[in-house]
């Protein structure tokens, strides 16, 4: 009796470096991730870079930045597809010999006369080489493609974990180019010759790559090699359930980072979208990679709410540690190229994190909340308040910080010494509270009075009061 030995799951996340990390290919990613590490195998990442025209190095770094941000860490070196060209066209060599594939000679003019002609006819523009039948030893010229050739009958079925069994006529696919006419490899090719190497077990894509794996299959059976299993997820739409677009807000991982979303809670909400994993916004990923299965993942595209993506950043803000917030905030800043923090506004902020966080859904609105400590101009006062600064209010103010100098600095002192300053000079609490606030830090949207006093100090309040309108 043998023993049977498993197989370890390898999954891959293999993005073109023509444009930053998008939505759904971080999602793709962080599926395939989840996979593999439920079944402790590994997760590769592949930058498919064969058409050198379109390389964009500043997508490939937010292609690293993104996922490193996520927390999905890769195993092994980085592929590059532009180094393994030579394992391409042996590849191609091979099919040439075996007479699976050709040297095609017709040009992009040729083809397009051929195609308009079926057009008019009301015929399938389905484009049939006059070189499919010629030898491999046969040149024309050096300029020239590589087609496989596709059987003219019969079809191709793709077993899929999500989308179940889906089928091509085989009648209807043209014969795929295998290489280009500068000798690089396509991605069709590209991508089955380096998911055969790297022992790919499981290939986790958007459905619009499901025509993609119909010609890959063809690739596969001609170089009689074991094919992979398939799940192709759905797309993520738009709110209004149109494919995803700058109409919709920000489409890329970067954006999200700019505008101080934590990078758990993008990855607790990608993690719903179309996959059903329950409605704990706040969930451990590790306990998401636990009961991560291939079936719970749905058919119908899935709807991206940036709503929902905030009220679940203000969630998971409200339950971290103040220190790892602190960090995340120092991040967003240096992002956004923020001018960074002192190490006293440091401690300052980490003071104030237990009274801010809990009015702030994301790292932005983190950052406006704690503008009272970061500010030092507090003659700065915003366009719609400075009717109120009469000078009646001004001296008001600095009135009032006479009074504060002499009490001992804590919160029930500071109450009432307001409380009784205010009721001396008949003002409304309410009104005189709007004054302090401006005089703080210019505008009425801030934290409570009395926590910003506290973290500020005495001193610098009183400083804040009576520079009030100079």
């Amino acid at each position: 009796m043998t023993n049977s030995i498993k197989t370890r799951t390898i999954t891959r996340f293999a993005p073109s470096p023509t444009g930053y990390l998008h939505l759904g290919g971080a999602r793709t990613a962080l599926f395939n991730w989840i996979f593999a590490k439920k079944f402790n195998g590994k997760f590769l990442l592949r930058i498919e870079d064969t058409d050198k025209s379109r390389l964009n190095k500043d997508a490939l770094s937010a292609i690293f930045d993104g996922l490193k941000w996520l927390g999905i860490n890769w195993d092994d070196d980085v592929i590059y597809q532009s180094n393994r060209n030579k394992e391409y066209r042996a590849v191609v060599e091979k099919l040439l010999k075996e007479g699976k594939a050709y040297r095609c000679y017709s040009t992009k003019e040729e083809i397009d006369i051929y195609k308009n002609k079926l057009l008019k006819l009301g015929k399938t523009t389905k484009f049939v080489s006059p070189w499919r039948e010629k030898s491999a030893e046969y040149k024309k010229n050096e300029f020239y493609v590589v087609r496989l050739k596709v059987p003219e009958t019969g079809r191709i079925i793709i077993k899929d974990c999500v989308q179940g069994d889906v089928t091509w006529n085989c009648k209807d696919l043209d014969d795929l180019i295998l290489l280009r006419s500068d000798g690089s490899a396509t991605y069709n090719l590209a991508a089955v010759v380096d998911d055969n190497y790297f022992n790919i077990t499981d290939v986790i894509r958007g459905d619009d790559h499901l025509t993609n794996t119909a010609r890959q299959k063809l690739i596969y059976c001609a170089l009689n090699w074991k094919l992979p299993k398939f799940s192709h997820i759905p797309l993520i739409h738009g709110f209004d359930g149109k494919k995803m677009s700058k109409r919709h807000g920000a489409v890329s991982v970067n954006s999200y980072i700019e505008e101080g979303i934590k990078s758990s809670a993008l990855v607790r909400y990608l993690c719903q979208l179309g996959l059903d994993t329950g409605n704990d916004d706040l969930r451990h990923i590790n306990n998401i990679i636990k009961d991560f299965e291939i079936k719970k993942i749905v058919k119908s595209p899935a709807r991206f709410d940036s709503i929902k993506l905030n009220d679940i950043c203000g969630k998971i803000i409200r339950k971290t540690e103040d220190k790892e917030l602190l960090e995340d905030l120092i991040y967003f800043l240096d992002y956004n190229k923020i001018p960074a923090l002192t190490i006293k506004q440091q401690m300052n902020v980490k003071d104030s994190l237990p009274f801010l966080k809990i009015r702030s859904k994301n790292f932005q609105e983190l950052y406006e909340q704690a503008k009272f400590i970061i500010i030092s101009d507090v003659s700065k006062i915003s366009d719609e308040y400075k009717n109120l600064l009469t000078d009646y209010n001004i001296e008001l103010i600095k009135s009032l910080s006479k009074q504060l100098k002499n009490i001992k600095w804590i919160k029930e002192n500071i109450n009432n010494t307001i409380k009784s300053f205010a009721l001396k000079n008949n003002k409304e609490f309410k009104d005189m509270a709007k004054l302090i606030r401006i005089a703080i830090v210019g505008t009425s949207n801030s934290p409570g009075i009395y926590d910003m006093m506290i973290v500020l100090g005495k001193s610098e309040v009183i400083r804040r009061f009576t520079s009030l309108g100079i």
